[in-house]
């Protein structure tokens, strides 16, 4: 559970500075700083599009401890906005020393917009005017915070800065420019980021959409076709008497299922050789590199009784979960495995959609697999 510090006016103890007297924060070398972000500039030109918004400010954040010499540096995400007060998340520290007590991951801050906690009056001000903010706090808070654009329907901005535990911070001009540069920076990359899991990402299960699915199996297709020695397998699997589902209980009901079994589908699938996709409503599309029918239908079969077992929170009228009401739903399966030149990819998709109809037809909550090489025994069952 997230601790929630209220703020206050009571005074917060730190660690004594190394040293006890009061310092100047030792001075940045411009020259090296622009080096940095050169490549940041890099770094974040070539991160994985897939990896978690947090992952792009890890370079920032030492950027700010260790190359402009502030003792510690912070990230937050700007979690909410109630009457006059700014909810704060930490998400990241560098605090080689411990000296910020009062900064803890996972922890959140209620901040007074009004910045009367003057421990966090540059937090306040970066949020309020949407930029760099420097005010000196000396041994008590950051001195230099910037802000990271991030719209609100898309997980809301970030603050990042850094904090000298001496009197004097004696921050530069060439510094904010940094922090307002590198702000920059992230709010491009965040975005583009972003723009590309809503291409590629169905929102609600979280899975690959229609045409990244696709997209993946045409290229899964055409390594085929370089070296045929190697097996691939799919799979297109429906959610029985969904519609019944939708009618009987709601339309956010059937959503919830669909992200569990979303959710269900990426955790049971095997990295680096399986692939799942929202193939449209209630149907989804896997696909199971350098796997063979046999070895996929076994995989198709674990996926199948998870699902089966699974209990499903049922929702009341009022919106909210129930507690001890669930629902159970089963999902049915073709699987069909490449044994020659598969055609187009809708061909190939087609026999699995065969294989699929064949386990409706024979009672549903079961999984066929396409039989390519005995035309007069189309489908096998496990």
């Amino acid at each position: 559970m997230l601790n929630i510090v209220l703020n206050s006016e009571r005074p917060v103890l730190y660690k004594a500075f190394p040293g006890g007297e009061s310092m100047k924060k030792n001075e940045s070398d411009a020259k090296t700083i622009l080096n940095r972000l050169g490549k940041l500039s890099a770094f974040l030109k070539d991160l994985d599009t897939d990896a978690g918004k947090d992952e792009c400010f890890n370079y920032p954040l030492e950027i700010i401890q260790k190359t402009m010499m502030f003792d510690v540096s912070v990230l937050y995400k700007v979690s909410n906005v109630i009457e006059d007060m700014v909810i704060l998340e930490v998400v990241k520290v560098l605090d080689p020393k411990g000296l910020r007590m009062d900064l803890k991951e996972g922890r959140k801050l209620r901040l007074f917009l009004d910045a009367r906690d003057k421990r966090f009056v540059n937090e306040v001000n970066a949020f309020l005017n949407k930029k760099t903010a420097y005010n000196n706090v000396p041994g008590m808070g950051c001195d230099i915070m910037g802000y990271v654009f991030f719209p609100k329907n898309l997980g809301g901005a970030y603050l990042f800065g850094g904090d000298f535990f001496g009197k004097e911070s004696s921050v530069k001009d060439f510094e904010i420019s940094t922090v307002e540069i590198m702000c920059n920076f992230l709010s491009a990359i965040l975005l583009k980021t972003q723009f590309k899991q809503k291409a590629e990402y169905d929102d609600l299960t979280g899975l690959y959409n229609s045409g990244k699915i696709k997209e993946e199996l045409e290229r899964v297709v055409k390594r085929f076709r370089r070296r045929p020695d190697k097996s691939i397998s799919i799979a297109m699997g429906d959610i029985d008497y969904f519609k019944k589902i939708n009618d009987t209980h709601g339309h956010i009901q059937g959503d919830m299922i669909l992200k569990e079994v979303g959710n269900i589908l990426t955790l049971s699938m095997r990295e680096y050789f399986d692939m799942g996709g929202r193939y449209g409503g209630e149907e989804f599309l896997l696909i199971f590199d350098e796997t063979g029918g046999e070895k996929a239908v076994q995989v198709v079969e674990r996926i199948r009784k998870t699902i089966e077992a699974f209990g499903f929170k049922k929702i009341k009228e009022s919106g909210k979960t129930g507690k001890d009401t669930f629902l159970h739903i089963t999902m049915s399966f073709g699987v069909a495995s490449i044994c020659s030149d598969p055609g187009t990819i809708l061909d190939w998709i087609g026999k699995a959609d065969n294989a699929l109809y064949a386990s409706k037809e024979n009672g549903r909550n079961q999984t066929s697999l396409f039989n390519e090489k005995k035309p007069n025994d189309r489908f096998m069952k496990p």
